[in-house]
């Protein structure tokens, strides 16, 4: 009976029994999943083959990722005329729902439009668009016929845009003459027209969708100035060509192998140039069906609610994830940026759809604590009864993000971590385990992972000693397969500590088995006598009232080899000098109760706002490059040049 129960997949899920079978029994926990839950147009002949750094999950069998999400829930009567996707744009007043069988009917006509184009499954399309309900329909349609998507984040530079194409080789480009960005139109195609001119690879075609959906006079003089892309073709004229020609939309899919890519996916590039990851069909449904399963009841439907741009995998990995359980997917245009997001939009998307499941990122939650201490406002407007919880993660978190969701928000704290290149989050608050994890950890390892802390020379280290996170070879699928076109800094991953692969991450496991993750691994530095975690200083630093948001980096210093100083963005401006010293005493002495007095800031730099990475992270490194190294070169994919040289130039101030 024992065994029986161990190694059999829970349903309802149970974490224990799941994380038991897949560590002792790996293969045989996989094929179970794949069987039980992803329709194959060809079975698998292995579960498992190749190698620990190249495993080839599912090896000889052939599915459809479209079909898998779309025609599955079409053929059941109780999904058919259910909301898959719904867009919001509060921005645009605008709200768009479509039902699975108004989906499938308008990804069926656009992989006709593509099948039109001569695209086919051995080709790449770049999908260079903002969050807009085309831009999962066009992610679909290359599902759909056996294409490779690559969704790029808005408001790329020439120099990166140039880089993805010339790395990518689309046969076709897909975009938008514009999108909605912080209550702002961003113009997609000027940078794009540029791109193209000057990279050494030309696409075949481009499809532009001209949007129409502004009435603001003074948005419609810029949306008027927009430049048309050459010879572009109109998505609205290219459907309409289907139809003028009686073609019928294409309802057959095309079923590719497993290990086929589905998609490249570019990392948020906070430490340099960014890596393009390679996921395929067969591993990223077999992971993402099994992920989405955990959050039970998986039979009744779910509301997910999306805030983040169509570049994260976290919006693929919810968007496949959900639409595959039946579940309603709602996507956000706009960004969460200003006040008035964190505290109004988001919420009333919630109340309004009866989300169940969101996922925020960690700067809503820190102005939630400053502004709405006890989170009094947001109940007395808004109406979470049906918000069962809230993902966060995107980086390493402090514990008050965790404890207010469940003390104040009163509502579950999933908190995830994990990496683009993981596809899915090695640590996770799976929910039936969920009142039993301490805030100051990240979770439990996805199941069949095999985490451990290393000394810097290899040895395991013991229960809550910090130390470098390795996951022992091979991993699970999802996993990335390889870096497109860049196998050597793929192989990197793995060879600091032969037989693992080394996210660069620190991090430590408790007594019980959570595990935490405290910093990257080269975002600490030496001062005097100890290691000090930046991440540490500025969790300390945010303790303060005042300020918002805040980083930490360390100087050269003769007397303690290294000293830290701040970077901070406030709630108010300080205009005296006294109230800069008097403020930097009360940070410092936070600092020295958490941490230790060497670790206080030696330099207090107050700036308009803090650069980030097109996926909302501070890029730590470069900042701190940028300012110690004096013929640094920013990397071609930063947002925001113009702030990195205003933070500069306060910095050679205060020297």
């Amino acid at each position: 009976m024992f065994e029986k129960k161990i190694f059999n997949l829970s349903d309802p899920f149970n974490y224990e029994n799941d994380f038991n079978y897949s560590k002792l029994k790996p293969i045989e926990f996989w094929d179970e999943v794949a069987k039980k839950y992803v329709h194959w147009d060809k079975m698998y002949d292995k579960v498992y083959s190749g190698n620990e750094m190249y495993p080839d999950w599912f090896n000889g069998g052939k599915l459809n990722t479209c079909y898998n999400l779309l025609d599955i829930n079409v053929n059941n009567s109780l999904k058919r005329d259910q909301d898959a996707l719904i867009y919001e744009c509060p921005y645009l007043k605008k709200t768009i729902k479509l039902t699975y069988y108004q989906l499938y009917e308008k990804v069926c006509e656009f992989s006709r439009v593509l099948l039109n184009l001569n695209i086919c499954k051995d080709d790449n399309v770049i999908i260079y668009m903002p969050n807009i309900i085309e831009s999962p329909i066009a992610m679909l349609s290359c599902a759909r016929i056996g294409a490779t998507h690559c969704v790029l984040f808005d408001g790329y530079s020439v120099k990166s845009l140039i880089d993805r194409i010339e790395t990518i080789t689309p046969k076709l480009i897909i975009t938008s003459n514009y999108g909605i960005l912080n209550d702002e139109i961003i113009e997609f195609t000027p940078n794009l027209i540029k791109a193209i001119e000057l990279s050494n690879y030309k696409p075949n075609n481009v499809i532009t969708l001209f949007r129409k959906d502004s009435t603001k006079e003074s948005n419609l003089k810029i949306i008027k100035n927009i430049p048309t892309i050459p010879n572009t073709l109109n998505w609205e004229e290219e459907i309409n060509k289907i139809k003028e020609n009686k073609q019928t939309p294409y309802y057959e899919y095309i079923p590719v192998d497993s290990n086929h890519p589905l998609y490249i996916i570019y990392s948020s590039g906070t430490t340099g140039n960014s890596k393009a990851m390679v996921r395929s069909n067969g591993s990223h449904m077999v992971a993402t069906k099994y992920l989405k399963s955990t959050d039970p009841p998986k039979d009744q439907t779910q509301t997910i609610f999306i805030q983040t741009s169509n570049g994260w995998v976290s919006f693929h990995n919810n968007l496949y994830g959900s639409l595959s359980f039946g579940h309603i997917f709602v996507m956000l245009e706009g960004g969460v940026i200003k006040p008035k997001h964190m505290t109004q939009d988001i919420w009333e998307i919630i109340e309004k759809h009866r989300v169940t499941y969101t996922m925020a990122i960690p700067k809503t939650i820190r102005y939630l604590i400053k502004s709405d201490k006890d989170a009094s406002i947001i109940h007395s407007k808004y109406n979470l009864s049906n918000l069962k919880a809230i993902w966060v993660g995107g980086e390493v978190i402090e514990e008050s993000i965790s404890i207010y969701i469940k003390n104040m928000l009163k509502v579950q704290s999933l908190r995830l971590y994990g990496q683009t290149e993981t596809g899915v989050a090695y640590f996770y608050c799976f929910s039936d385990k969920n009142f039993n994890i301490p805030h100051k950890t990240s979770g439990l390892p996805f199941p069949s992972l095999k985490p451990s802390i290393l000394s810097e020379n290899g040895l395991e280290l013991g229960d809550n000693e910090i130390g470098e996170l390795v996951f022992k070879l091979p991993l699970p699928p999802s996993f990335t397969t390889t870096f497109y076109k860049n196998e050597e800094k793929f192989n990197q991953l793995f060879t600091k500590f032969p037989g693992y692969y080394n996210p660069g991450d620190l991090g430590f496991k408790d007594e019980n088995g959570h595990y935490g993750v405290v910093s990257r691994a080269d975002d600490q530095i030496k001062i005097g006598r100890i290691k000090i975690h930046l991440n540490t200083i500025e969790t300390s630093i945010l303790k303060h009232p005042l300020v918002l948001e805040c980083c930490s980096i360390g100087i050269y210093s003769q007397e303690f080899s290294n000293v830290a100083i701040g970077l901070l963005v406030l709630k108010q401006e300080i205009i005296h000098s006294n109230d800069l010293l008097k403020l930097q005493t009360e940070i410092n002495s936070i600092i020295s109760q958490d941490i230790d007095p060497l670790a206080q800031l030696r330099k207090t730099i107050i700036v308009p706002q803090l650069p980030k990475t097109k996926s909302g992270k501070i890029p730590r490194q470069i900042i701190s490059k940028f300012l110690k190294e004096t013929n640094y070169q920013l990397p071609d994919n930063v947002c925001d040049v113009e702030i990195f040289y205003e933070i500069k130039n306060l910095y050679i101030k205060v020297q």
